[in-house]
């Protein structure tokens, strides 16, 4: 099974395109008399990183020194013009568990364009096309995150953003999905990459044009294109697991126009326009068949082998080294299921403050967006033994809309210099209709040696025990299935929030507030069944309307209508103070509660409380801490929720000098949850309290985790043109939860994450500098993998460049 996945999983890279490293130099060289640094300010505010920065690190970078800001640059044209270019590439070597590797870090050797930026800025505004031009790149030759950022500016008449981006994501994390096979079945096939693994590439493409920034009527336009394509890996249940290739693609075109007016004084008044355009044309099929039957017929047996719960089968594997043809199986299995969804919006906002003491500002929107699925088609052939199923074939279209109203309305009353009044009102209302009109033919056989055979009155005649006649169990479903499924979803929301703010001093201030949330939620589900049951045993399943050997049954298999309403109420209070010039302190709380949730694991009641701090003693010195905690709680006695997050830390910075800075920072993190759940479970649990009756089971649900995570960086400019810097990360959790499964381990719940790094920059001359960079990564789970592949991980990823500047 593992060489089965790895060959899918190094098919899968194969097939993701990376932009060869000479032809970024190639399309970037012919720019680099038109651009600038950074995307956000003008060519002498540019600030870079100047030590080795790793894009993919999930912590705190080091801190860098001023580059490209401090560029002498030169001037063409009229243009002050500064650009930088580095270029290196990294070395990787990573060992344990690549698929968790790729998942966390992504990083492979290879040449790398680690930053490419122009700046070119016209100090007098008299640029003939601009005057102010920023062109950057970095990431480009093998990282998986690849990113150009141009942006253009002529004064106040336009200014031009635009974006590509590009992001490899893989994840193979093996307990998703895994049915973690226990080693005491026969044969013993544990599975040890996650059957939902991926390995996509996301590219995203954005533009967006501002006209007239300072004019009265101001315009602006926008447009985004986005794919998401690869390869993946899902499951499907039809008796057993089948594992399944999932061909990945999902295609998104957005565009905004939208006006502004600033006629009156201080006064904002805006109209847009959105809309998007998806498609999704992902389609699924079986991934492969690693075993055959006694005729030679390839047949996939399904992923969770346990044989002695008789998973797919108490023996799977009979004389001869062949599968058992009673078992659960695949012969194939296809779906296509292409969907187009149309989401139009349109929006009036404003903001004002034409009033004296009075500031206002509001927003209205409403979509009607659609989606739909004309081309639905699945087909099966293999056995379902539950039911005697062979083979089965659905089809229909489904289609749903969703209308959504949103409208804000915000204002603040300044009553005195120091005594201000805010009241907020939020409406929203959405309402999604659905319908879904399913057919289905199936066929039925006694095992996958079995043909299926479709009902002919000529060839199976009374009493129907004819070879030809379809072979039914009294389980079996109907031959023809005739569907109407529609479903509603509508929810109405209105919260007010309502405030008194007020400035003891000019150091000391509070507010103290009142919140009222009504949520109406409506539930419909119909769901009305025709099913046509054949000879033989056509009377099955209840059905008694038989006319002509052939029997149908009408049943409503769902007519609900569940409206919820939820009314909750909240206090607020904070106060803000600031003893003296160098000391902030600030805290805040919320207390809710409700008299109805829609789901088991939302609260009824919760609190909510924020404290942070900052002190700076001096001017290179900083502190900061913040503590959050939230508590709650549904104590309905069939429902038993208890909750909490809460959450300490603190950071500090120490810069005396430019020639010297340390960085530190730790949170402490305590989850908890509790729910009683009624699970599925066979056999149950010796002490347990059946719900439902069997197989479910209720039991408290728990979950519970305590992470630390801490780190600390220094850089140290020894000469002047030497810049050093160390730093380490880690990241520790302990945790528990509710395991039914013995054969599960905790996995991410008690884990060590150790990101140590240290970089070095020499500046050669005033133009070029040498850096290297290292960074180690070491993933380190606390608990026994279980039957799956470790998951531990380490590696050291070196990064090698020359900058040059100018």
């Amino acid at each position: 099974m593992a060489s089965m996945f790895e060959q899918r999983r190094s098919s899968i890279r194969a097939k993701l395109p990376t932009m060869n490293f000479a032809l970024v130099i190639l399309l970037t060289t012919p720019l680099l008399s038109q651009q600038p640094s950074s995307a956000n300010a003008p060519a002498e505010q540019q600030v870079t990183p100047g030590v080795a920065v790793d894009s993919a690190r999930k912590t705190v970078d080091l801190p860098g020194y001023d580059s490209t800001g401090q560029n002498e640059g030169g001037t063409l044209g009229g243009y002050e013009v500064r650009q930088t270019w580095e270029l290196g590439g990294r070395v990787a070597n990573p060992s344990g568990n690549r698929g968790m590797w790729d998942s966390y870090v992504n990083l492979d050797s290879g040449p790398r364009l680690l930053e490419q930026s122009l700046d070119m800025h016209s100090a007098n505004h008299t640029g003939f096309l601009f005057d102010d031009l920023t062109f950057a790149n970095f990431g480009y030759g093998g990282d998986p995150n690849n990113v150009t950022r141009l942006q253009i500016q002529k004064g106040t008449l336009y200014n031009f953003q635009g974006n590509l981006r590009r992001d490899k994501n893989f994840f193979d994390y093996d307990l998703l999905a895994n049915p973690l096979n226990p080693s005491t079945s026969n044969p013993n096939r544990p599975v040890l990459d996650s059957p939902h693994l991926y390995a996509t590439t996301r590219r995203m493409s954005d533009l967006n044009l501002n006209l007239f920034d300072q004019a009265p009527v101001r315009i602006r336009f926008g447009y985004g294109h986005y794919i998401n394509d690869g390869g993946a890996f899902s499951t499907v249940h039809q008796g057993t697991e089948g594992l399944l290739f999932q061909p990945t693609r999902n295609t998104s075109d957005n565009y905004q126009a939208g006006v502004s007016f600033r006629i009156l004084p201080r006064t904002s008044l805006n109209y847009d326009q959105f809309y998007t355009h998806y498609k999704n044309d992902s389609s699924w099929q079986l991934a492969g068949l690693p075993f055959t039957l006694a005729n030679g017929a390839a047949v996939d047996l399904g992923l969770p082998f346990n044989t002695v719960a008789g998973q797919p089968c108490a023996t799977p594997i009979v004389a001869g080294g062949v599968a058992n043809p009673a078992c659960n199986g695949y012969f194939s299995y296809t779906r296509f299921s292409p969907i187009r969804n149309s989401y139009p919006v349109e929006q009036l906002s404003f903001q004002s403050a034409y009033f004296h003491a009075v500031d206002m500002s509001g927003r209205a929107s409403y979509s009607g967006s659609d989606s739909d699925r004309p081309n639905y088609l699945e087909n099966f052939n293999g056995l379902i033994t539950r039911t005697g199923g062979r083979a089965y074939q659905q089809t229909g279209p489904a289609k749903s809309r969703r209308v959504n109203t949103t409208a804000d309305f915000a204002t603040t009353v300044h009553v005195t210099d120091r005594f201000r009044i805010v009241d907020t009102f939020r409406f929203s209302n959405f309402r999604i209709p659905g319908s879904w009109l399913l057919s289905e033919n199936d066929l039925f056989g006694a095992n996958l040696l079995s043909t299926p055979n479709t009902y002919n009155p000529a060839t199976c005649p009374a009493p129907f025990t004819a070879a030809a006649c379809p072979q039914h169990t009294a389980s079996s479903g109907p031959d023809v299935i005739q569907s109407t499924i529609n479903n509603f979803l509508g929810q109405d929301s209105k919260i007010n929030t309502f405030e008194l703010e007020y400035d003891f001093t000019k150091r000391i201030s509070a507010h103290l507030g009142y919140r009222y949330q009504r949520r109406d939620i409506n539930v419909r589900l119909s769901y009305v069944q025709v099913g046509t049951f054949y000879p033989n045993r056509n009377t099955r399943g209840g059905c008694t309307q038989v006319a002509n050997n052939i029997c149908t049954l009408t049943t409503v298999l769902a007519d609900d209508n569940d409206f919820t309403e939820i009314n909750g109420h909240s206090g607020l209070f904070g106060l803000s103070a600031r003893p003296t010039n160098n000391f902030r302190i600030s805290f805040e709380t919320e207390l809710y509660s409700a008299d109805n949730t829609f789901t088991r694991i939302v609260p009824r009641q919760f609190q909510d409380y924020r404290l942070r701090a900052t002190y700076k003693p001096k001017d290179w010195i900083n502190f900061g801490s913040a503590i959050v905690i939230r508590e709650g709680r549904n104590n309905v006695s069939d429902v038993g929720h208890l909750d909490h997050n809460r959450s300490y830390g603190f950071t500090a910075s120490v810069t005396p000098n430019e020639k010297f800075s340390l960085d530190l920072n730790y949170d402490y993190n305590d989850v908890f949850s509790r729910t009683n759940i009624c699970f599925v479970t066979t056999p149950s649990p010796p002490v347990s309290i059946s719900c439902g009756g069997s197989p479910f089971a209720a039991e408290l649900s728990f979950y519970t985790e305590t992470a630390h995570s801490g780190g600390g960086g220094l850089l140290f400019r020894p000469i002047p043109r030497v810049t050093t810097g160390i730093a380490y990360t880690i990241t520790s959790s302990v945790g528990s939860t509710l395991i039914l499964n013995p054969n599960a381990p905790t996995g991410p719940l008690s884990y060590n994450y150790h990101l140590p790094q240290a970089t070095l920059a020499i500046d050669l001359n005033k133009h070029l500098t040498y850096k290297t960079g290292w960074n180690f990564y070491d993933y380190n789970e606390k608990s026994d993998p279980g039957p799956t592949a470790p998951r531990n991980f380490r590696g050291n990823v070196f990064t090698l460049s020359m900058r040059y500047s100018m």
